[in-house]
């Protein structure tokens, strides 16, 4: 199980990811079309100054590659049709920004060394990708480039080596000065957070991600990563049609099977720059066949890249890696999601972030606390138990108790009927409005929904519904669920009803649930973090504690 403590450290990495996911979507496309020079190195940049001016704010250890990790994760649904690359990039600058930080600690200078390491890995990645795409044959090409620029100069040899240090130099200055920037950054957040909560624009509800319907393989996902691997062991030995016709043929099987592919295909400026070089390489090589087979083995690591991304979006990979103890990341995932309209919302367009960076940013990280706070209330709380151990018995003395406290609630309350000791069905009520209704009973109407031996009332159903809505739309103090079980796992009931108040709701809600069905309902509406409570060892006090709502105990004894 998840402990608090790791789960609330996920719920601040989802706030400082979906901020740097948002840096990302409003200065990408602009720093893209507007063509400005070193548009990946300015991004990294703002990346490293945004985390370590969260760092500072949050000083926890693990915060760092967390963000790094929820961003790259962010970037699964950009519509851009290369991601694999940006979001390992985006991952391993988080990681050597974290390694920094522990190795030095949380203080100028690790920060520094760690700003330093992750602009690194903008020039390594760079390099890595071009040996990547091209093949071996890419360091002879530097190499005699690199001797034919010294002969026009009338310089003497030297190592090869000489001019990729001092670029990284340049990158590890860069990198620290950055952070330097972040670190001051984040110091002055913490004066200014305040005064920007306070004016922050209202919560905007998150609209559902809807993943495209297709037909995702893990036999597809293996053989691509077996074609990437083959392509990459390629060498000089495969005739050159064979590798042109196996090219073409895995171009037509993924433009027909992936949009991504599709959309790669379609950029034009992409495959003239890749064959331009391709046969400027071949020139200066003298060996023109080697120039097409650079050009052919970056089509096909191209384009496999591209579908494995897509693949591994996969639900039954997604579902696999749940079940493994990643639910909680997938958890962070959703907030991180759900959070990102109301930071793009404060953030100002690309032109005025690039031309007072450092406001920009400072306002955005000082704002990141009442983001947490909006991720961290109103957080579901179960009462569990099972059949006849006074759950609806508890709901009933809660609500009194919370009514008693000056607070207001709403939603519903199933009292059970029980007649010479067997359960013979259940009651609904409205606890807002105070309207009560029969909700099931043995041998119901057989038009009615059944479970196990009870058939539900549709009216009651009807009135169920109405009272979560009525409830969710006068935004009650604390809202109650009671009963969630079989009917809504199935999508019926209240489901429809509950998926809106999750996605929505910011005060605190309290789930009647059965024990045997406590995880499932958990997984079903993504509750991993959810508090869950035995219904004889319930307290109103722990009830609104946890919701983020603190009374003076002299209220409940009044």
């Amino acid at each position: 199980m998840t402990k608090p403590k790791e789960t609330h450290l996920w719920r601040k990495a989802a706030v400082l990811g979906s901020l740097w996911a948002a840096s990302e979507i409003v200065l990408g496309s602009f720093i893209h079309n507007a063509r400005i020079p070193l548009g990946g190195q300015i991004l990294t940049g703002i990346g490293i100054a945004m985390l370590v001016a969260g760092h500072v704010l949050w000083p926890e250890r693990g915060l760092i590659w967390r963000a790094g990790l929820i961003c790259a994760a962010m970037k699964s649904v950009s519509p851009s049709a290369v991601i694999l690359g940006p979001m390992i990039a985006i991952s391993m600058e988080g990681f050597l920004l974290e390694a920094g930080v522990f190795l030095a600690g949380a203080n100028l200078v690790g920060y520094a060394l760690g700003g330093g390491l992750a602009m690194s890995w903008a020039l390594l990645h760079k390099i890595g990708n071009i040996f990547l795409f091209y093949g071996p044959e890419t360091w002879a090409l530097y190499t005699g480039s690199l001797e034919h620029l010294r002969s026009w100069m009338g310089r003497s040899s030297g190592s090869p080596w000489t001019p990729l240090f001092l670029l990284w130099a340049t990158h590890f200055l860069g990198g620290g000065m950055v952070a330097v920037i972040g670190w001051s950054i984040g110091r002055q957040s913490a004066s200014a957070g305040s005064v920007l909560a306070a004016t922050a624009p209202p919560r905007t509800p998150a609209p559902r991600r809807d993943h495209a319907v297709r037909a995702y393989s893990l036999t597809a996902l293996i053989l691509h990563v077996l074609f990437v691997i083959a392509a990459m062991s390629m060498g000089q030995t495969v005739s050159l049609w064979v590798c042109l016709c196996v090219a073409l043929f895995y171009a037509c099987l993924c433009v027909a099977g992936y949009a991504r592919a599709r959309a790669i295909m379609s950029r034009v400026g992409l495959w003239t720059g890749i064959f331009v070089v391709a046969a400027l390489a071949g020139l200066l090589m003298g060996r023109w066949d080697s120039g097409v087979r650079m050009g052919l083995r970056a089509v096909m690591l191209t384009l496999g890249f591209s579908c494995i991304g897509e693949e591994l979006c996969n639900p039954l990979l997604v579902s696999w890696m749940e079940r493994r103890g990643a639910g909680v990341f997938f958890h962070a995932l959703e907030q991180a999601f759900e959070t990102l309209p109301e930071v793009m919302a404060g953030l100002p367009s690309a032109p005025v972030f690039l031309k007072n960076p450092a406001v920009a940013l400072r306002n955005a990280v000082a704002r990141a606390p009442a983001l947490l706070e909006g991720l961290s209330i109103g957080r579901v709380i179960i009462i569990s138990g099972g059949q006849g151990t006074g759950k609806s018995s508890a709901v009933s003395r809660l609500a009194h108790d919370i009514r008693r406290a000056g607070l207001s609630v709403g939603g519903i309350h199933a009292p059970g009927l029980w007649d010479a000791g067997q359960r013979e069905g259940f009651d609904i009520v409205d606890l807002r409005a105070g309207e009560r209704r029969l909700l099931c009973r043995r041998g119901g109407g057989e038009d009615w929904p059944a479970v196990g031996p009870f058939r539900f009332s549709p009216e009651g159903l009807r009135i169920g519904r109405q009272a979560l809505s009525d409830a969710r739309r006068h935004g009650v103090d604390v809202l109650f669920v009671d009963e969630v079980g079989y009917l809504e796992l199935q999508g019926r009931g209240w489901a429809e009803e509950l998926d809106v108040l999750v996605r929505e709701r910011r005060k605190p809600m309290v789930w009647v649930v059965r024990s045997c069905l406590v995880n499932e309902v958990k997984k079903r509406w993504s509750l991993v973090d959810a508090p869950v409570l035995e219904a004889g060892q319930v307290a109103t006090d722990a009830i609104l504690a946890g919701g983020g709502i603190r009374i003076d105990a002299a209220d409940l004894a009044r």
